[in-house]
C-alpha cells in the first residue's frame, strides 16, 4: 500500500538577494555623537572660562 502513495517535496526556494537600506543624508548613530559632542563642548567651556 505504500507503494502507491506520492512523496511531494516542497519546491526549493531561491535565496532572496540582500536587500541594501537606502542611505539617507546622515547615519542613524549621527545624532546621539552629536548630542555627546555637544555635551563635551559645553563641559569643556564650563570648566576653562570659569571664574579665575
Amino acid at each position: 500500500m505504500s507503494d502507491n502513495v506520492i512523496k511531494f517535496r516542497r519546491p526549493e526556494k531561491q535565496p532572496e538577494p540582500p536587500v541594501k537600506k537606502p542611505r539617507g543624508p546622515m547615519p542613524s548613530w549621527a545624532p546621539f555623537a552629536l548630542l555627546v559632542l555637544l555635551a563635551i563642548v559645553i563641559y569643556a567651556f564650563t570648566q576653562f572660562s570659569g571664574p579665575n
